[in-house]
């Protein structure tokens, strides 16, 4: 049986509008009761991964920023992070201004979004869903390494061609990749689910062959490599499914509570 469960939010855990059903919560929850590990492994910054602790059940050190940040989910002490470098994060943030490319930076008080909307506010300021206020200058906002950078095409046929633009910018200096059919990850070296995985296993006294991973995105597929067992959902990209060992119903149909009832709790 395995002890820790490494679950990835958006099409795993969660649907794709943010809701946790109840047979993945209740299956989150036996994962606790029976003395396993269980917590999220996403490519959120803290700040949106926030209000998943209402929603699913976790008792392990959060794995946020596809890797690049592991921090306790409650008390918020931070286990490891690895920024983006400040003057990649201002180059971005230019691209953004002069192309009108969504953008969002995860700022490192943990709390606050600086955001790009075009066609909404433009930039802004955010924290726990409501604006603070208008950020004319960004630049100016931006006087330390964010957490992260994200950026969303304005529909998922449009992903490929920004994602080739995000590329084009940062060389060889990150990895960009799709993390949901609009979501774009920009990802420095170093940086993976994977070895995140390991830190948290290290920290809590767990054998690399007693995790299980699940996840479905591009980003997933380090965490699905790295866990002794990875499992895919069915709604899976080719290459996450490629990566796993087992291959779980969609999220529709609550695959990441059938696994975790598989390998955890052996129901």
């Amino acid at each position: 049986m395995y002890r820790l469960a490494f679950c990835d939010v958006d099409g795993t855990v969660a649907s794709f509008d943010g809701r946790v059903s109840p047979a993945v919560h209740n299956a989150m929850q036996a994962v606790v009761d029976s003395g396993g590990w269980i917590t999220l492994s996403t490519g959120r910054g803290y700040q949106l991964t926030k209000p998943y602790l209402d929603r699913a059940v976790v008792n392990a050190p959060l794995i946020c920023c596809n890797g690049g940040l592991v921090v306790e989910p409650f008390t918020r002490r931070v286990l490891y992070v690895k920024p983006m470098p400040l003057p990649l994060a201002r180059e971005l943030l230019r691209l953004a201004v002069a192309e009108g490319i969504e953008m969002w930076f995860y700022l490192d008080d943990l709390e606050t979004m600086l955001e790009n909307r075009p066609g909404d506010n433009g930039f802004v300021l955010r924290r726990d869903g409501v604006v603070l206020r208008p950020a004319s200058e960004p630049l100016a906002e931006l006087t330390r390494p964010p957490h992260k950078v994200v950026v969303s095409a304005p529909t998922p046929e449009e992903t490929p061609a920004v994602m080739a633009r995000v590329q084009q910018q940062v060389g060889e200096r990150a990895r960009v990749l799709a993390s949901s059919p609009r979501r774009i990850e920009v990802i420095l070296p170093g940086i993976s689910k994977g070895n995140a995985m390991a830190l948290v296993a290290r920290h809590l006294g767990i054998k690399r062959e007693e995790t299980i991973g699940i996840g479905d995105g591009d980003n997933d597929v380090e965490m699905l490599e790295w866990a002794g067992v990875g499992v895919a959902m069915d709604n899976a990209t080719p290459i996450a499914r490629a990566a796993a060992d087992w291959i779980a119903p969609p999220v529709e149909e609550d695959g990441a509570a059938i696994a975790l009832r598989r390998y955890m709790l052996g129901w």
